[in-house]
């Protein structure tokens, strides 16, 4: 039975019913075993509710339920304290990976490589490379910097900012920028600037240490709100489980039967090499609820809006990374960091605005926020449970962001005159049959 958390008075039955059949047939399907979907506006759940199983045979999916989320980290992390390091002139869009190797090791062709080429995915890096094996043997404090050189050496597919191809390695190289700047590692960053502030740390319970201030801005600070990295200590055998951080009392959903790592991952990221850096990597690694996903996504439309005043984090930061450029890179959907509704067969069904903000992760999760209209769906799945060869979801993702908007916004379609870009993930796959 769904677990039904949050429901408004005017959600009507045949909504109910119509969502209730949609995903009663995905989980038949196999196209997950657990969901959370959760509806909003700007400080107000219209609808939560959850569906299925951790695994096939685990247990119900609530609403404390923890999912890999994937490249979710990419805009809720690496982008976000992106934004807060610039605001602080820590660097500048335009600053080029010459701050971080000398032109001799990585070659006269990636000096043009800006911040913004990587935030945007046009460094012209491609998508993925599968560096995991020869990754694992080195020892766990030099992994990071051995990825950067592997990347660094990479040869590029084409000249940066001409052309958009969805790039992991491109995000892995941000952490560079920042680490420099605040003299910190990714993890604490990201618990300093968001997790402790919104109370949202996967590890902790609230404590007096964290921001009364930010609190006080913030009216959801439920329980139900959970947001961060678990991190591991990683040995050089894959097949070896490794020792996790913190969780205590936390449930996850489980994700694949990885055939590298030979064992079911629960509480363990997906991603390879994110497992390779011991779970804290600035492309995947963020486990999460549908509300903690929510609170930050709030917090960041705070800032937007005007809501927030903050000098390290302007309004005029965030509107820069979620705005589509004048003359940017032809036919890209990307922003800085976060993704826009494509014009034809986009994940967000037919009903968002250009004006959209979002962004897909492999492991079945999604986020997307009309900034328009105003609304909000987070839809987290499992869908590489037991096996990531499953494309299922591609059908269902639009199919329930049409219902939803249906339901929540009427049924006015949004015109797109934009063209498709490259939509391929870091596993080969075209990025919207995958995610």
């Amino acid at each position: 039975m769904p677990s039904l958390v949050c429901q408004p008075p005017f959600a009507s039955k045949s909504f109910l019913f119509a969502l209730d059949q949609l995903v009663t047939r995905a989980l038949a399907e196999k196209t997950f075993s657990g969901a959370s979907l959760l509806v909003a506006k700007p400080h107000s759940i219209l609808f939560h509710q959850t569906w299925g199983r951790t695994s096939r045979r685990g247990r119900l999916i609530d609403s404390h339920t923890l999912f890999d989320l994937a490249s979710l980290t990419k805009p809720l992390v690496t982008a976000t304290l992106c934004m807060r390091a610039i605001a602080e002139g820590k660097f500048t869009l335009n600053t080029t990976l010459l701050r971080c190797f000398p032109r001799p090791l990585m070659g006269a062709e990636k000096a043009a490589i800006t911040v913004r080429h990587l935030l945007n995915h046009s460094s012209g890096l491609p998508a993925y490379r599968p560096f995991f094996p020869g990754l694992i043997v080195k020892e766990p404090a030099s992994r990071k910097s051995t990825l950067n050189l592997m990347i660094a050496r990479t040869p590029l597919e084409s000249p940066p900012g001409t052309v958009s191809c969805y790039s992991d390695l491109g995000f892995m190289l941000l952490p560079i920028f920042l680490e420099n700047a605040y003299e910190k590692p990714l993890g604490e960053l990201a618990t300093q600037f968001l997790f402790d502030p919104l109370h949202l740390d996967l590890g902790k319970s609230s404590s007096g240490r964290r921001s009364r201030s930010t609190a006080r801005n913030h009216q959801e600070l439920s329980p139900l709100a959970t947001l961060g990295f678990r991190p591991l200590r990683v040995p050089p055998e894959p097949t070896l489980s490794p020792r996790k951080g913190p969780a205590a009392g936390r449930v996850f959903a489980a994700t694949e039967v990885c055939p590298w790592r030979q064992r079911l991952l629960i509480g363990e990221v997906h991603d390879e090499h994110a497992y390779c850096l011991g779970g804290v990597a600035p492309h995947a690694g963020l486990f999460g609820t549908a509300h903690g996903v929510y609170r930050l996504l709030m917090f960041l439309w705070d800032i937007y809006s005007g809501r927030v005043v903050d000098p390290s984090w302007p309004s005029e930061i965030v509107r820069e990374f979620w705005t589509r450029p004048d003359g940017g890179v032809p036919a890209s959907t990307w922003l800085l960091g976060f993704d826009s509704p494509s014009p034809q067969h986009s994940s967000a069904g037919d009903y968002f605005s250009p004006h959209s903000i979002g962004h897909l992760g492999f492991t079945g999760t999604s986020f997307w926020f009309d900034l328009d209209r105003q609304i909000l769906v987070i839809l987290l799945t499992n869908r590489v449970h037991p096996t990531r060869d499953n494309e299922r979801l591609k059908h269902f993702r639009p199919l329930l962001h049409n219902l939803v908007m249906e339901t929540f916004h009427g049924r006015k379609k949004c015109q797109h005159h934009l063209h498709d870009g490259d939509r391929r993930d870091c596993h080969g796959h075209t990025r919207f049959d995958a995610q």
